[in-house]
């Protein structure tokens, strides 16, 4: 089934969005302009030592750069002379407000910025020795790489004095500020210098304002930051996808870059590993299928549809399919038609690591893209892992244990399905021969694995079951829970799937509500936590009573906040309920008799089945089915 992708039709799209940059600027934007020239002219190609690849293509650079000026040779020690010499070391970076603009303006922005450095350096007979470049990165990020290459060549001792446009173009963060101007600028013999804003270290008396600057660039970051992620997250809460790369099994709809469509070759790999999981397949035995089959794993299907995505550990996508990777699939709900995105969101704005959110403070949105998992499947394998994930209190409990395979590979129906009722443990699967002695058949059986570890002597359910006879037991009982549902008259269904969503609405927009009202505490209470140090600082309360109502502020805070995770998690456990009373009622309507028994008809209807032991009068034993699904 899956080997027909390898000659059947390819469906290529790329998953990146669409974003400028000034590689699309075409070069006569740069050369027909005036500033072009001005540049040609006031630039002496025999002192560069180090020009950014870019600038080199853009002014049609001839002289080399020279490969030797970032590293420092043995015994080489850079010796630091007092006072400040001609050579001057230029930095222009493009920023990402500037990477947004129309192509003009951004051609403008680049030779503006050179202009003005270079025609600074004439005016005060500076010699320009290094042009460092960089585009679409935030002053505030410290891996910059012209940025650390200018850096290294400072250390090195190849220039005199930095220059740039603005402070801001050099760093927008306080603590690189302090590092570099205030520290090894001084160590290296350094002058810094940023035309427009008039940051000038050579200047004693200058510090403050440039740490000033520092304080207000540093805080234009941060507002930016959270208005960016305000913005995304509002696009997010409205079914949109702003993702950089779309899971495996869905492309970026090429009509609407915040949508996704199903990929068909990457999604019938992807309702395949859930059927084999569903029935009773491991990790382990789905790797296996998927690599013998010789199916393309997700970052190499990627790479071979034209994608840019690149996997950290194998840039070239993997060759074999891993457990990790299928048990990331079966665990992700966008199968089921679930938009979730801020799944993780990053510290801080200077710092680049991230934390995951719980489910509660994620964006989560229903029928935003087609489902690619049947729902009676996805909810076999959620059930498998939810019960996986409870706790129990008894070490030995086996209830959610894990199908396990013959010796064959094949899981059988009743796998981890069939309890005792006196000891607990489960129903395990022997063949005994039966027929004539010569030509003896093997038939399967179901045995309490206490009585066969202990031979008898731990458990008084001594006696097995044919697994054929339990099959009919439970094929039979599963056919009268159908029944029952469509012996209902069309008034009962309709009362019952109105009544569920009634009332689960009901809570849930109460709930809400609360939520809401809650949340505006909160805000008003900070608010007024945010005064108090107006009126502290103002004298207009005593310091005493500024810790009592700071106190007071903060614990009720904390008491507010508490109270949302609890509705948050309440109104989630609330659909979760609802939409299994709703998936319960999408099973009955898609069987109308069964049959025969197989495995994920068993695991669909049953949670369990408790088997008793063989009444010796009546030669009957008890067999109770605690069932996933009900029609009574």
């Amino acid at each position: 089934m899956l080997s027909e992708q390898k000659g059947g039709e390819t469906y290529s799209y790329n998953n990146t969005k669409s974003s400028y940059s000034i590689q699309n600027v075409s070069l006569e934007d740069y050369t027909s302009s005036v500033e072009y020239k001005a540049i040609k002219d006031l630039l002496v190609e025999d002192s560069l030592i180090y020009c950014t690849e870019f600038i080199r293509k853009l002014l049609d650079i001839k002289k080399p750069n020279d490969t030797t000026c970032f590293t420092c040779g043995e015994g080489n020690q850079i010796v630091y002379k007092l006072g400040y010499g001609k050579r001057t070391l230029l930095y222009v970076r493009l920023s990402v407000e500037d990477i947004q603009r129309k192509d003009t303006t951004v051609s403008k922005s680049i030779l503006n910025q050179l202009l003005l450095l270079l025609q600074y350096c004439k005016d005060h007979d500076l010699e320009v020795v290094g042009i460092f470049y960089e585009e679409d990165i935030s002053g505030g990020d410290e891996s910059r790489p012209e940025w650390n290459k200018s850096l290294t060549f400072c250390e090195r001792g190849h220039t005199d004095t930095y220059i740039c446009k603005t402070q801001s173009r050099f760093a927008r963060d306080v603590e690189m500020i302090e590092r570099y101007l205030h520290k090894r600028f001084i160590e290296w013999n350094i002058r810094f210098l940023s035309i427009v804003d008039h940051s000038d270290t050579s200047q004693k008396g200058n510090k403050l304002q440039r740490q000033i600057t520092a304080i207000v660039d540093e805080n234009k970051i941060a507002e930016q930051s959270i208005n960016t992620k305000a913005t995304l997250r509002g696009k997010n809460k409205a079914g949109q996808w702003t993702g950089s790369f779309a899971c495996y099994g869905y492309i970026e709809d090429p009509n609407d870059q915040y949508h996704l469509v199903v990929d068909p070759p990457a999604a019938q790999v992807v309702q395949t590993i859930y059927k084999m999981y569903a029935e009773g397949m491991g990790y382990f035995k789905i790797c296996k299928y998927l690599n013998e089959h010789n199916i393309p794993t997700p970052s190499k299907y990627k790479k071979l549809q034209g994608s840019n995505f690149v996997c950290p550990v194998a840039p070239n996508g993997s060759e074999f399919w891993n457990i990790d990777t299928v048990a990331k699939i079966l665990k992700d709900e966008t199968y089921d038609g679930l938009l979730i995105q801020n799944r993780t969101e990053t510290i801080s704005h200077n710092i680049k690591k991230s934390r995951k959110l719980p489910k509660s403070e994620q964006t989560i949105v229903a029928c935003a893209h087609e489902r690619i998992v049947d729902p009676i499947i996805s909810r076999i394998v959620r059930d498998k892992f939810e019960a996986r994930a409870k706790k129990s209190s008894d070490s030995d409990d086996t209830i959610h244990a894990r199908p396990k395979p013959d010796k064959n590979g094949e899981v059988h129906i009743f796998s981890q399905k069939v309890y005792c009722a006196h000891c607990g443990k489960i129903f395990q699967k022997t063949n005994a021969k039966s027929g004539p002695r010569k030509n003896p058949t093997k038939k399967a059986y179901l045995l309490c694995r206490t009585k066969k570890r202990t031979c008898g002597t731990g458990c008084d359910n001594n006696s097995s079951i044919r697994i054929e006879v339990l099959e009919q037991i439970v094929l039979d009982e599963i056919n009268k829970q159908i029944e029952n549902y469509y012996n209902q008259s069309k008034f009962e269904k309709s009362y019952y799937e109105k009544k569920v969503n009634t009332n689960y609405e009901k809570d849930i927009k109460a709930l809400e509500e609360e939520k809401t009202t809650i949340e505006k505490k909160i805000k008003d209470n900070t608010n007024r936590f945010a005064l108090l140090y107006e009126d502290r600082a103002n004298e207009i309360i005593t310091t005493q009573e500024f810790m009592l109502l700071k106190t007071k502020y903060n614990d009720e805070i904390e008491r507010f906040n508490n109270r949302v995770s609890e509705i948050d998690n309440t109104i989630i456990n609330l659909r979760k309920k609802k939409d299994q009373q709703i998936h319960e009622q999408d099973i009955f309507k898609q069987y109308r008799h069964i049959d025969k028994l197989d495995r994920l008809v068993v695991e669909t209807f049953i949670s369990k089945i408790i088997v008793g032991k063989v009444d010796k009068e009546t030669n009957e034993r008890a067999i109770n089915i605690v069932w996933n699904i009900c029609s009574t």
